[in-house]
């Protein structure tokens, strides 16, 4: 991560009695994270696009004009560095001020070196998810679910408000591909899946077979089209072929290529972005129970990323007992629970949690798991819910998340 700071000095002080007195500081910051000093030729020129992120170090009061002159040089959220010295702080909020005025985003980075030092390396991580979202083509393979009545998108404002590309793609090419895909094929993944599963319960092995068959599918799919996301009308592979996507998905998820269920974009976009902002691989399910008194949801479905979790069963298709699903035991501890949704993908939903049991009810999907919100109100999903399906990650990303939100070129509307 390289940051290329421009600096703002003000003619009245006395230049090399700044420079002593902010030594400490910038090598301090320099020990943190990588910092070169750029000039106007730098700013003004394409080689700004080298750095990771472009910020403006307050170096002294009476800088407000001298910010002026370099506004327009400046792309996206404009992010100012500020000390405890010299009024470089209340000049920042003066610039700061007036960046807000002509209806631009910024944020002053304000604390010691290592503080700002690790809000910089979030920025960057923010910037490379946007710019990963801007240069992304999703497919959507089939519509989504009927029952999906509030998970439809507008993809032409999307692809304005986002960037995104998302190409509709018949359902029929899969199943074309899927038989294309000899058995000796599929069997010799199916081999190696098995192997590290806890048991096989449901599956035969012809059911194994043709789930396998499924994810080489897709892979020829995401190879045709040159797709980094994809979200897939699942339940027609049920009633065309007899057989699911989970395990297609999972293994899809454990590439790295962010795969969905159910045609749900919304979602599949959500995942998307945590995994993005996170490198960690999303958990996409549906609250199956909660409980208002004490914060806590459960949340199922049959498919995870065998690569997320801590070990894992072979199970059948939860709702139609038949094919192949994952029982997943996910691991205790920090998670962020999240969703963006509506039309333009313009409402989010976010919130810091514990998940706190892996369960095994036999009337719900098979990955199960119980979520404490612990002093959060949960009514969100009783009240203000952005459609069914939401997304799980490991750890605790609140603030990531509402960084990432700040640093958006539109203001979204916040549901929790």
């Amino acid at each position: 991560m390289k940051v290329g700071m421009y600096s703002l000095f003000s003619p009245i002080h006395d230049e090399e009695t700044i420079s002593q007195t902010l030594e400490q500081f910038i090598k301090d910051l320099g020990n943190n994270i990588e910092i070169e000093e750029i000039d106007d030729d730098v700013l003004s020129s394409q080689q700004k696009n080298e750095y990771d992120l472009i910020t403006v170090f307050v170096k002294t009061g009476g800088t407000e004009n001298l910010f002026k002159d370099i506004f327009d040089k400046l792309d996206g959220q404009v992010i100012l560095v500020a000390t405890s010295l010299h009024n470089s702080l209340a000049a920042s909020m003066e610039i700061l001020s007036w960046v807000k005025s002509q209806n631009r985003k910024g944020k002053i980075l304000h604390g010691t070196p290592n503080e700002i030092a690790n809000e910089m390396r979030k920025l960057i991580k923010i910037k490379n998810t946007k710019e990963k979202i801007k240069n992304s083509t999703m497919g959507l393979i089939g519509e989504p679910s009927d029952w999906l009545i509030d998970s439809h998108v507008d993809k032409e404002a999307v692809k304005k408000q986002w960037g995104l590309e998302i190409v509709d793609i018949p359902i029929k090419e899969v199943i074309e591909e899927y038989q294309n895909i000899q058995n000796e094929k599929a069997n010799g993944l199916i081999d190696k899946f098995t192997s590290k599963a806890m048991s096989i319960e449901e599956p035969t092995e012809n059911d194994l077979t043709k789930a396998a068959k499924v994810y080489f599918a897709l892979k020829n799919i995401v190879s045709r089209y040159n797709l980094n996301a994809l979200t897939i009308r699942c339940f027609d592979l049920v009633t065309e072929l007899e057989t699911t996507g989970c395990l297609a998905l999972s293994l899809l998820n454990n590439d790295g290529i962010v795969a969905g269920c159910e045609g749900d974009v919304p979602s599949a976009v959500s995942m998307m972005i945590t995994y993005y902002l996170t490198d960690n691989i999303p958990f996409m399910a549906n609250p199956v129970s909660l409980n208002t008194e004490n914060n806590k949801v459960k949340f199922a479905h049959c498919t995870v990323a065998t690569k997320s979790v801590e070990n894992y069963m072979v199970r059948s298709h939860f709702e139609t007992g038949i094919g192949v699903g994952i029982q997943g035991e996910i691991k205790k501890g920090d998670v962020t629970v999240f969703k963006i949704g509506g039309s333009n993908l313009d409402h989010l939903a976010f919130k810091d949690a514990k998940l706190i049991n892996n369960l095994n009810s036999e009337f719900a999907c098979r990955t199960q798991v119980l979520v404490d919100f612990e002093n959060s109100d949960i009514n969100y999903f009783l009240k203000n819910p952005i459609g069914n399906h939401h997304i799980l990650i490991e750890g605790n990303h609140y603030n990531l998340i509402q960084k990432f939100i700040e640093s958006l070129d539109f203001d979204p509307i916040i549901h929790w």
